[in-house]
């Protein structure tokens, strides 16, 4: 087979690297992961999640480690996943008519 297409590797760590604040912030499919920041130290990085605490990763890992983070603390939160809207973010009280009321 000689139309194989050879694309080239992605460089993930640089794509989800985000401003540089106290750390960077850190980005997964588009979304800012809240709470989290990562310093990229070369052959590992580092998260730190709300400044307490700090896990280091390998370079190799270290997307489908900040990725699964972010699914597991959407989940948490009650969402079905990261990009999914949450059920409070639905109206509160919806609107009605009261029975003895004609609308005008």
């Amino acid at each position: 087979m000689d139309n194989i297409t050879d694309f080239p590797t992605r460089d993930l760590v640089k794509e989800m690297t985000g401003p540089k604040q106290s750390g960077c912030s850190v980005i997964i499919d588009g979304r800012l992961v809240p709470n989290m920041v990562m310093y990229d130290r070369g052959e590992t990085i580092d998260f730190v999640l709300d400044g307490r605490m700090c896990w280091p990763f390998p370079r190799e890992i270290a997307w489908q480690a900040a990725s699964f983070a972010f699914a597991s603390m959407a989940i948490g939160a009650g969402f079905a996943h990261p990009s999914a809207n949450h059920f409070t973010q639905r109206s509160f009280a919806p609107e009605c008519i009261g029975l003895g009321e004609i609308p005008k």
